[in-house]
């Protein structure tokens, strides 16, 4: 099992563990237990997680520190908030010690769950131990990102620099994401010109933002900059197309958006609902209505 573990076959890996499930001479001891959930999370098999959790759990033995680290970062995503919750408080009232990564994956549960309130004390929790690391920061930004609580990410991200972190990309993303989302021109200006000056290359998520932007705004000439990518550094994705096909209906170049069609093709970039859809409001915009139609066939 370890041999395909490390070999990268992981499918082969969670084919022996399936195997030596059926034996029922076989009982698992700690350490296989330990390997057998992170062949699982690997995989993707949740359900799998799932069910050797509770089966492990009904056996009502004493878990040491590393066992609880195993199941709180294998299983993530495959438990509740709830019972996540109640490992991690079980943990501390035995006095065992959370790991980085352990706190970090309840910040990301308690984050996608809107439990501001739990997130903020495992924070603290953490940095008072000396655990707080930059994707503890990402992570709680993101949570508050993804809910445009634009003030409590400006408030982490002063936090962040001043416990003596670097603000990442990610940080950098996000501020731009919401504050585009949020309508908040100046303060996107002011996020872009910080990130600009902190010599941070951006990414294509970045690129993505600024053409989304500058193509609800009608500026063409800024979308055309970050469509050469040249300032990026990266090739554009599915993604990138998308967002420069919105854009140039927007000020109505129906041809350079069929044109960006023709582009993915050659790139190998297979067109998605998105495109397509993109695709036909830009033809309906601009009162190409049989283009439109024909579009949405080719959809179909």
């Amino acid at each position: 099992m370890r041999m395909y573990v490390k070999s990268g076959s992981l499918e082969k890996a969670c084919m022996v563990v399936d195997m030596m499930d059926e034996q029922k001479n076989i009982v698992p001891d700690v350490y296989l237990i330990r390997d057998i959930l992170r062949i699982y999370q690997r995989c993707g098999r949740h359900d799998r997680l799932t069910y050797l959790y509770y089966r492990v759990l009904k056996n009502d033995e004493s878990w040491d520190e590393e066992m609880c680290n195993c199941v709180i970062n294998c299983c993530a995503r495959a438990l509740s908030v709830d019972e996540l919750s109640r490992l991690l408080d079980e943990m501390l009232r035995k006095g065992l010690t959370p790991n980085t990564i352990t706190f970090n994956v309840m910040l990301n549960a308690y984050g996608k769950s809107k439990l501001f309130e739990r997130a903020r004390k495992v924070f603290w929790i953490s940095k008072k131990r000396g655990l707080v690391d930059v994707i503890s920061y990402n992570t709680i930004i993101a949570a508050y990102g993804k809910n445009k609580y634009l003030n409590n990410m400006s408030a982490a991200v002063k936090k962040m620099q001043f416990d003596g972190f670097s603000v990442s990309l990610e940080a950098y993303n996000c501020m731009l994401d919401v504050c585009e989302k949020e309508g908040e021109m100046d303060k996107f200006r002011d996020v872009l010109q910080r990130m600009n000056a902190s010599n941070y290359s951006a990414d294509s998520y970045t690129c993505n933002i600024l053409i989304n932007i500058y193509g609800e705004k009608g500026w063409i000439d800024e979308v055309t900059g970050v469509l050469e990518l040249k300032e990026c550094g990266n090739d554009p994705d599915l993604c990138s197309y998308n967002t420069l096909i919105k854009a140039y209906g927007v000020v109505g170049m129906v041809e350079e958006a069929v044109g960006l069609v023709e582009e993915m093709r050659v790139n190998g970039i297979e067109l998605d609902r998105i495109t397509y859809s993109n695709l036909i409001t830009v033809m309906k915009k601009n009162d190409m209505f049989l283009e439109a139609v024909k579009w949405s066939l080719w959809m179909k």
